[in-house]
């Protein structure tokens, strides 16, 4: 049997769920692309398992900071 393909609409919500790498694909077409320093941080927090609003919070951390 065929393994079906992941849907592109959350089943509960029936929402368009955004992946990284959706996003990723999307900013490559409107010409832009992660800062080395950028693709670390988030490097850091997908091993640190952080949630969405965590890693938010991160970014702007290291925002500041520069």
């Amino acid at each position: 049997m065929k393994n079906s393909p992941k849907p592109d609409r959350s089943s509960k919500t029936g929402q368009y769920v955004l992946t990284s790498g959706r996003g990723a694909k999307i900013s490559a077409v409107e010409g832009m692309k992660l800062s080395s320093r950028m693709g670390h941080i988030l490097e850091q927090s997908l091993q640190r398992g952080l949630s969405g609003d965590e890693r938010r919070k991160l970014i702007k951390e290291q925002a500041q900071k520069k």
